[in-house]
């Protein structure tokens, strides 16, 4: 009688061992994948976000300190008698400018604002500007600085710094408030690309054609006519003296350019800036990290 032959058997029972195998150590990691945690990166708060998050800084300012502020607003008011205004207006002062100090520093465009450090920094620009001098170098501005003109300086410099970097930085959230401030401000940003006009002088009348580099070129030579071109409308006459000479100018027709916004995004949110939006982020930041006088103001 044929002997049986088993060893299939025994090979197809270690394979189905094996494949069950795979299969639960296939389902084992699925399981635990329920409970891996993957890390999400922390998603950073756009610059309108964090200027609007700063709060919870105080800055006591002293006399000295307030005495400057004092001179500064009693320089813009017409009747300073008034000493409560005047009280009003010098404190006001102080709360904007710490505000932009602040903000300043926070965007790492200045150091941490002090008014020891800012008399400290007159010493060495002063110095710095008496060396130019002695060396026959171009000095722009003051020879030497007061702490006033040389606050308003530092100020000044330092609000151009940031709305530049505010501008390059803008978040969708600028942005938006730039391209409603643009649509209401279209005609300032769309400037004459050809304008055709007629000058009549000594009772000699011509027709001319500038482009928009000939009329910046104008400017120089001419600055009343290039201004009234500029500004002008079609089918408007003007007349000027130009020198001894009476000018009849008519312009015939003007063809603009009109301004991409994409194009000129820095330029308008710049503008949208300095036209008001500065100040009111200014505002938000010194409600949130108002300053406090000292006892003997």
């Amino acid at each position: 009688m044929p002997k049986k032959n088993h060893a299939p058997a025994k090979r197809k029972s270690a394979l189905s061992v094996a494949l069950g195998i795979v299969l639960l150590s296939a389902s084992i990691v699925v399981a635990l994948a329920g409970f891996i945690i993957i890390p999400q990166e922390e998603k950073q708060p756009e610059i309108t976000e964090q200027i609007l998050g700063y709060s919870g800084y105080t800055r006591v300012i002293g006399q000295q300190e307030y005495k400057c502020y004092e001179h500064l607003a009693r320089r813009e008011m017409d009747d300073d008698r008034d000493s409560k205004l005047l009280a009003q207006n010098t404190k006001k002062l102080a709360q904007t400018a710490n505000a932009q100090f602040f903000l300043g520093n926070k965007l790492g465009l200045y150091g941490p604002y002090s008014f020891e450090y800012l008399q400290e920094q007159m010493k060495h620009e002063n110095a710095a500007r008496a060396i130019k001098k002695e060396q026959g170098q171009a000095i722009y501005g003051p020879e030497v600085f007061d702490i006033y003109t040389y606050y308003q300086y530092v100020s000044s410099n330092l609000e151009v710094d940031i709305i530049d970097y505010l501008a390059t930085h803008a978040d969708a959230s600028i942005l938006a408030k730039t391209r409603t401030y643009f649509e209401e401000n279209k005609k300032d940003y769309d400037h004459p690309e050809q304008v055709v006009y007629t000058l009549s002088e000594n009772a000699n009348s011509e027709v001319y054609t500038l482009d928009w580099r000939q009329l910046n070129s104008l400017e120089s030579a001419d600055s009343q006519l290039a201004h009234f071109l500029r500004e002008g409308s079609e089918n408007q006459e003007w007349s000027y003296m130009f020198g001894k000479l009476q000018r009849n100018v008519k312009i015939q027709s003007v063809t603009y350019v009109k301004t991409d916004f994409e194009q000129q995004k820095t330029t308008i949110v710049s503008d949208f800036l300095k036209n008001g939006y500065y100040k009111k982020l200014l505002q938000e930041i010194e409600k949130n990290n108002p300053v406090a006088f000292s006892e003997n103001i």
